[in-house]
């Protein structure tokens, strides 16, 4: 049974459809030992069907697979599902989060244009973010929403911005509690009291440890730099 490491953690998955054995490839590290089954049965499948609604079997599998990987990191691994587009640069992790439609692909595709090889896309949709050894790492997924733009990779996480369009360009660094809804939107809420109670840890945690900014934006190449500048005050660009 082929195993996948996904966020540093070694998964069972038997995909039953070739759509889904082709979006994990890049994540396959062969058989042997691993921590979960996170396998989706035809059941789990079928249940994720809407009456009158089209539906794509093979798209529901991989859904189904990546609720029962978000689920389980929050239970055992100190980690969350973080919807954003997310890419590094120097070897640091720079998350975009915002509502769909709002423009975190085109911005992040902008950094790319700004600063060529030098930043690398983590993943553009459903990076997975984990604590470890005190460090926060975002890491890429098989889900990369409707670009297929990401890598097999991870990143200390260095920014996080809260993105909004904007009529002129505008960096801004806030408090959570000053954007604290779209955070909590842009992840997978547990049912369960003792993982929302990890959960919210987890988000202390993390905005104690790295950046956190507002950012309004035109789709110019001058937001990338503003934004970039914003996070490394004491850095010149190459």
């Amino acid at each position: 049974m082929p195993v996948y490491k996904i966020a540093d953690i070694n998964i069972l998955i038997n995909p039953i459809y070739s759509y889904t054995e082709r979006d994990l490839a890049p994540y396959l590290c062969g058989e042997g030992d691993f921590e979960f089954d996170a396998s989706a049965d035809a059941e789990a499948i079928a249940g994720l069907q809407q009456p009158g609604e089209p539906f794509y079997p093979q798209i529901a599998e991989g859904a189904v697979i990546n609720t029962k990987i978000c689920r389980k990191m929050l239970e055992c691994y100190d980690g969350f599902f973080f919807h954003s587009s997310s890419l590094s640069i120097d070897g640091e992790g720079y998350l975009f989060t915002a509502k769909s439609g709002t423009g975190k692909s085109t911005h992040t595709a902008l950094w790319r244009n700004l600063f060529g090889s030098k930043a690398v896309m983590i993943n553009d949709d459903k990076p997975i973010v984990r604590k470890i050894d005190g460090r926060f790492y975002v890491f890429g997924t098989p889900w990369m929403g409707k670009s297929k733009i990401g890598t097999n990779t991870k990143a200390p996480v260095k920014a996080i911005y809260v993105l909004e369009r904007g009529s002129e360009n505008r960096v801004e660094r806030v408090s959570p509690s000053k954007v604290f809804r779209e955070l909590l939107e842009a992840t997978l809420l547990p049912a369960e009291k003792e993982n929302m109670g990890r959960l919210l840890q987890l988000y202390d945690e993390l905005f104690s440890s790295v950046m956190l900014f507002r950012l309004s934006c035109r789709p110019d190449e001058e937001a990338a730099r503003l934004a970039y500048a914003a996070a490394n005050e004491n850095k010149k660009e190459d």
